[in-house]
């Protein structure tokens, strides 16, 4: 892990276009002289897992479709359109695949970031679009805690809503680590507030 707190021993960002896209998220983050990333913080698998799931079946879906249209007989096909079904074959294979690239980019470089002071919240939109937002620890009022349904009680996610000063909250979904992203938050702000006190003082 580098010391921006990304991966980047994976062989799957081998590949230069990923490389591209995680490298420009990345080096929208600048750090304090004297800030910590504590915590990288992605929504749980369980969240994209359904989208990877409906991808596979809808491209296992013409394979089992096409030879018992053929069988049956419901449509007859000539034996020259066998190279523009194949044709069209690999281009909806070529959209599902593209598909799930974005499913998995989308996922994967949406994130929340915790550091010694502030929390950034990067939301990432298909390929390049990106919104970043961010406030700092010392706003931190209050941390709540949110378990929506039994499925995150077995898999362990869940919500944190931190109210900030100002009665404005800021919403985390879906994470694992819950508990500890809290006891985190709640650290790093305390510790920043008593430094702030100390330098006023």
């Amino acid at each position: 892990m580098d010391n921006k707190g990304v991966p980047y021993n994976n062989p799957f960002f081998g590949h230069t276009f990923v490389i591209f896209i995680l490298y420009h998220s990345v080096r929208m983050i600048h750090l304090g002289e004297n800030e910590k990333i504590l915590m990288v913080l992605h929504r749980h698998w369980i969240v994209v897992v359904g989208k990877f799931v409906a991808s596979v079946f809808l491209a296992v879906l013409p394979i089992l479709a096409i030879p018992l249209i053929l069988a049956s007989s419901i449509i007859i096909i000539p034996e020259s359109a066998g190279p523009i079904i194949l044709f069209l074959s690999v281009i909806y294979l070529m959209i599902l695949i593209l598909l799930l690239f974005v499913f998995w980019i989308d996922y994967y470089l949406d994130m929340w970031i915790i550091t010694s002071e502030r929390i950034m919240d990067i939301e990432q939109t298909g390929l390049f679009h990106r919104q970043i937002s961010e406030f700092m620890l010392d706003k931190v009022q209050d941390i709540t805690v949110e378990i929506p349904d039994m499925v995150a009680t077995f898999l362990k996610y869940g919500n944190l809503v931190i109210q900030t000063a100002g009665e404005k909250s800021f919403e985390i979904k879906q994470i694992h680590n819950v508990y500890e992203a809290k006891n985190t938050i709640l650290d790093a702000a305390k510790i920043l507030s008593n430094k702030n006190n100390n330098v006023r003082t």
